[in-house]
C-alpha cells in the first residue's frame, strides 16, 4: 500500500486555507488537466460528499477515472475518504496548525489502488503527492490575495 506523508509550511492564515480546500467544486479550477468534473452530490453538517472524474496520462493515452469521495471537514482537519473508483478506500487527512508567520499543512494519505491499477502505483502515488502540494500551494496564493 503506498502511503505518505508530508508537512507544508506556508504563509496564509490556517482558517483561510481551510475555507479554500473545502471548496471543493473549485479545485476544476486550480487543476483543469486532471480533474474534468468535481461536483458535490450531498451536504449535510460537516460532511460533504463529491464526484470527480479525473484525467491521467497512461501509456501515452488519455484516461479518465470516476470516483466518489466523503469529505469530512471539521476545522483544523479534514478527512476525505474515497468511497467509489479505483481508488477505493484511500483517506487522506490533512491537518491546518497556526504558526507565528502563517500555516503548517500535515497531510496524511493512505493510498489504496484497485488490482486493475496496481502496476502503476508508484506513478499514482507521485501524482496525488504532485496533485495535494499543487492544491495547497495554489491555495496558499489565493488566500495571501485576499
Amino acid at each position: 500500500m503506498p502511503d505518505f506523508n508530508s508537512e507544508i509550511t506556508l504563509s496564509a492564515d490556517p482558517k483561510k486555507l481551510f475555507t479554500l480546500v473545502t471548496d471543493y467544486e473549485n479545485y476544476q479550477k486550480a487543476f483543469p488537466d486532471q480533474l474534468n468534473e468535481v461536483s458535490v452530490i450531498s451536504r449535510k453538517d460537516s460532511e460533504v460528499v463529491t464526484k470527480e472524474v479525473l484525467t491521467f496520462n497512461i501509456h501515452l493515452k488519455n484516461t479518465k477515472l470516476y470516483q466518489k469521495t466523503i469529505h469530512i471537514a471539521d476545522y483544523p482537519r479534514l478527512v476525505s475518504n474515497v468511497i467509489e473508483g479505483p481508488f477505493k478506500g484511500t483517506v487522506i487527512r490533512i491537518k491546518f496548525d497556526k504558526l507565528d508567520n502563517g500555516s503548517k499543512v500535515s497531510v496524511n494519505a493512505e493510498l489504496k489502488i484497485s488490482l486493475k491499477y496496481k502496476f502503476l502505483s508508484p506513478i499514482i502515488k507521485s501524482k496525488y503527492k504532485t496533485i495535494l502540494a499543487s492544491l495547497l500551494y495554489k491555495m496558499n496564493n489565493i488566500a495571501m490575495e485576499s
